[in-house]
């Protein structure tokens, strides 16, 4: 028990930078699965350290990919917030009847119209729950076996690359899921469940136990993300 405990504590800090990039992502994917726009955030805070720690495990794929989200995460952060529809157009004029009333009363009733045009308006801004149409699917899957033999072929001439070809398919089929995310497309979660599986596995062959249990969970909120978008959509 004690050749445990010493084991652990001595990966605990000789990997801190792990666990803090693995807490972050933890929150990251929580909030995605809560709809809400700070997961983008915690994201951003997971990936940069995540760039040198794949990069040391020989996982070139995952490596490029965090720097992949890194740049989506700004775009798909902006995107959520501002990418909506805006269904409401502001009133320019008055009515007729306006102009026999007090200018006080309409300086006030204008005042009021405005400010309810604008929250309604800030809300039709931010891009709803919706599905991913089907000719997304078959692109995406195209996009992603393509990516697979491309991005396996190119990490196998590289040293030091470990399972390239199922860094792949975790690097290409994850570039794909994080578009469908952005999009705020609910099957994002079902593209993330399958990938996830397939991270924990190489991360624990890789000795990234951190990571590993990161994983795990996100197996777990990849489904509760897809019932909690599911429920939000039916609103």
């Amino acid at each position: 028990m004690e050749q445990l405990l010493e084991s652990f504590l001595t990966y605990f800090f000789s990997h801190k930078l792990e666990l803090f990039a693995s807490l972050t992502g933890l929150v990251c994917v929580w909030l995605n699965t809560r709809n809400n726009h700070w997961g983008w955030f915690f994201g951003i805070l997971s990936v940069v350290p995540y760039i040198y720690i794949f990069l040391e495990a020989g996982l070139y794929g995952d490596s490029i990919l965090s720097a992949f989200y890194f740049v989506v995460s700004i775009w798909g952060w902006y995107h959520w917030l501002f990418g909506g529809k805006e269904k409401v157009k502001k009133s320019t004029n008055l009515s007729s009847e306006s102009s026999i009333l007090d200018k006080d009363v309409v300086t006030e009733e204008l005042n009021a119209k405005n400010f309810y045009d604008t929250q309604r308006k800030e809300e039709s801004r931010e891009l709803p729950i919706t599905y991913m149409p089907i000719k997304f699917w078959i692109i995406s899957m195209i996009v992603g076996i393509a990516g697979v033999f491309g991005f396996g072929a190119w990490f196998s001439t590289l040293p030091n690359a470990s399972v390239p070809y199922l860094d792949a398919f975790t690097t290409s089929f994850s570039v794909v899921a994080q578009f469908h995310l952005a999009k705020r497309w609910i099957e994002n979660w079902i593209f993330w469940f399958v990938i996830d599986a397939f991270c924990v596995g190489i991360y624990y062959y890789k000795g990234l136990y951190f990571t590993t249990g990161l994983y795990a969970v996100f197996l777990i909120l990849a489904t509760l993300g897809y019932f909690e978008w599911k429920k939000q959509m039916t609103k």
